[in-house]
């Protein structure tokens, strides 16, 4: 999200901003990040202070350089020109020099906050990625991926934009605005009191245009979300679009949204951008009283300054750029406002997944993963997502080390709950998982998924070459292993057949090679990993008859001595299982291998029937 704009149509009140919840507690703890870099905030201090300490004195500097040329007579009511050139000149390079000064400040005030907001970002981006590569599964089951991504950029990008435009502008804006109010005060209460009235009036009119603009933006907003939306969803529904020939429907639906948030934005632009003339002719009228009044007060000599001077030409002209440096950071810090509350309200955001509790890998007993049989036993396991509803239920059975083992069963049986609890991706809430006779509770997850490997139904790929997503299992695999893997898994034929080999860059998503071609490297990544324990997703799914046999052949042999467990929805890949479960509502119904439960003539025959022979359940 860009900074708060400063001339733009819609200024201060261009986005709806979220308010954080709790400002003392983030605006301590964002201070912290602020002070790890305390050489770059003495810079930016010194810059803001010497920035907002030549502006002010460049007001002075320019009465006295208009008192150089002549004097007042207040009792003739003439003004004699009697020009000292010493002053004069004194003066006119003392503004030359100032107004250097102020520009090399400035330059040193932008470039020290954008090095402290870089470094402060950097940080936190470090440390928000590092926690949600820890966070459980749970977290990211329980809350939008499109929200944690959004805190990872917008809500830190509004930070970082707080720290670049917001931190320096603040400073120099009270220091300006208590510089100024103590020069007007010491040269002319009553004239201080004309600024101020100029200054109420700029509030007022402030408020008034964002009352009526605010809400016409936040509408604004809502519409161009639902035009982002209805955009993202034909562009991924693309082939569904053309397919039912709804073009032209797609067409009037944008059309509708896009007429939508023109209206808003007229309405909206319109207003907001009458901030710019109407705070101008404020402006003007604030001038205009100082003029009115300031030479009012000189012709009768009816004021006088703290140390009993009367009131010159020079101290008018001197109130006239007093008032505009007086005004101009009270409007800054109206704009920067919503700034700082998105940027507070953003840290609170992030800083609220860095206090998620992330998954414990600490382990009571030893558990060397090369020595691992496969032996799995789960006992009386209780579990549920959530407590009003048992997902297992007393959930008990023992899968021999070296058997393939088969889950079947209807969508929400329990088949995927089993893998999520075998892994840790979720605790039971009572009975116990145990490998090789140790409770995994008591094993570090690490050295648990170690000893696991799984082939998901949707392979994952990431985007980098082919060799480094097969390393992925195993870092430190060799050339000569990940070939062994792609020979195993029936990958090599296709992988030497393209441009740069196995060192290939897949694009996002691996679209660039087939769906079966994606299969069979995640499998050859589980094959590099060497696992004692393999849980297989239905990896044959999706997948035309030829390259569905490629991938049986491999996981065939990549199954062999090794405890598999397969969750199926084919049960053409299972008929060869040691043992095959079959659930319902979290617990077993039907045990047996393929046979056995077809004499049963129970749930599985007519799972079996429904999928080959076309017969109703």
């Amino acid at each position: 999200m860009a900074g708060p704009r400063r001339g733009g149509m819609g200024g201060r009140f261009a986005q709806p901003q979220e308010k954080p919840k709790d400002r003392k507690k983030t605006i301590k703890r964002l201070l912290s990040y602020l002070t790890e870099h305390r050489i770059l905030l003495v810079g930016i201090v010194m810059s803001v202070v010497i920035y907002s300490g030549l502006t002010i004195a460049t007001s002075i500097f320019i009465k006295n350089l208009v008192a150089s040329l002549g004097t007042y007579d207040v009792e003739t009511k003439q003004f004699t020109m009697n020009p000292n050139e010493g002053q004069f000149y004194l003066y006119l390079f003392l503004l030359l020099g100032t107004y250097i000064t102020i520009s090399v400040s400035n330059y040193f005030m932008t470039l020290f906050c954008s090095f402290l907001s870089v470094r402060v970002v950097r940080k936190m981006r470090n440390e928000l990625f590092n926690k949600i590569i820890y966070l459980p599964i749970s977290y990211l089951d329980n809350n939008s991926h499109g929200d944690l991504m959004s805190r990872m950029t917008n809500d830190i990008d509004n930070v970082s934009n707080a720290i670049t435009q917001s931190l320096s502008s603040l400073i120099s804006g009270v220091l300006t605005i208590l510089g100024c109010l103590g020069i007007m005060i010491y040269y002319s209460p009553l004239l201080t009191l004309v600024s101020f009235f100029v200054l109420l009036l700029t509030l007022l009119v402030t408020f008034l245009i964002g009352k009526f603009v605010r809400p016409l933006f936040k509408k604004q907003q809502e519409v161009l979300g639902q035009l982002n939306g209805q955009t993202e969803e034909m562009v991924n529904g693309f082939k569904t679009v053309k397919v039912y020939n709804h073009q032209e429907k797609a067409i009037d639906e944008f059309n509708k949204y896009s007429d939508n948030f023109t209206h808003y934005s007229i309405k909206a632009q319109i207003i907001a951008g009458s901030m710019g003339p109407v705070m101008n002719f404020v402006g003007n009228v604030g001038y205009f009283l100082v003029c009115i009044f300031g030479s009012l007060l000189v012709l009768n000599h009816i004021s006088y300054t703290l140390s009993g001077q009367p009131i010159d030409v020079s101290i008018v002209i001197m109130f006239l750029t007093t008032t505009k440096q007086f005004t101009r950071p009270i409007n800054e810090i109206a704009q920067l406002y919503s700034s700082l509350l998105s940027a507070l309200a953003g840290a609170e955001r992030v800083f609220k997944v860095l206090d998620e509790k992330s998954e414990d890998f600490s382990k009571k007993e030893e558990f060397p993963v090369e020595k691992v049989k496969g032996n799995i036993d789960f006992e009386n396991v209780n579990f549920s997502y959530t407590p009003e509803k048992k997902v297992l239920n007393n959930f008990s059975i023992d899968l021999r080390a070296g058997h393939k083992i088969a889950l079947v069963g209807a969508t929400g049986s329990g088949k995927t709950t089993i893998v999520n609890l075998l892994l840790r991706f979720y605790d039971i809430d009572s009975g116990s998982i145990k490998i090789d006779g140790i409770n995994i509770q008591n094993i570090s997850k690490k050295d648990l998924r170690d000893s696991i490997s799984i082939v998901l139904q949707d392979p994952v790929l990431f985007g980098d070459s082919i060799e480094n997503n097969i390393r992925y299992g195993r870092e430190g695999a060799t050339d000569e292993e990940i070939d062994a893997a792609l020979e195993f898994a029936n990958c090599s034929s296709f992988v030497e057949a393209l441009p740069e080999g196995k060192k290939t860059i897949l694009n996002e998503g691996a679209t660039n090679i087939s769906q079966g071609q994606r299969q069979l490297l995640t499998i050859a990544r589980a094959v590099i990993s060497d696992p004692k324990i393999l849980i297989l997703d239905e990896a044959t799914s999706s997948v035309d008859t030829r390259t569905e046999k490629n991938i049986q052949d491999a996981m065939v042999r990549l199954m062999k001595n090794r405890t598999s467990i397969i969750v199926a929805h084919r049960l053409s890949t299972i008929q060869d299982a040691d043992l095959i479960l079959v659930l319902d509502q979290g617990q077993i119904v039907e045990k047996g291998n393929h046979r056995e439960l077809l004499a049963i003539d129970g749930v599985y025959k007519k799972l079996y029937d429904t999928q080959f022979q076309g017969l109703d359940t």
